[in-house]
């Protein structure tokens, strides 16, 4: 029994042996993956770069439209300001004819 388990433990430890990775083969593996990785981050960084400039391209299209949009409505602003003092003035100009009117017709207004 003693020698059966202790052929066991020297298989399962000539099996370790032969399948374990050495300390120098761990090393040049973790090279190998940290150069991807590096490789790796520095084309996603490339990439980022080039989303953020498009991003940024299009924020100042946007910009532009905006500031486009709102040139336009403070201009239609401005003119309705001044058809109402147009109309204002017209309105005032009336009210005096028929002010003027009814005194001559000897008409009290309320």
């Amino acid at each position: 029994m003693e020698e059966k388990i202790l052929n066991e433990i020297l298989e399962t430890v000539g099996f370790l042996k032969d399948n374990m990775v050495s300390k120098t083969d761990l090393d040049e593996g973790l090279a190998s993956v940290k150069g991807e990785l590096r490789a790796e981050m520095s084309e996603m960084k490339g990439e980022l770069r080039a989303e953020m400039s498009e991003m940024k391209g299009e924020m100042v299209e946007m910009k532009s439209d905006l500031m486009t949009h709102m040139d336009g409505f403070i201009g239609l602003h401005q003119k309705l300001d001044l058809e109402l003092v147009a109309l204002r003035a017209k309105y005032d100009r009336l009210e005096d004819y028929v002010r003027q009117l009814a005194s001559h017709a000897n008409v009290e207004l309320k």
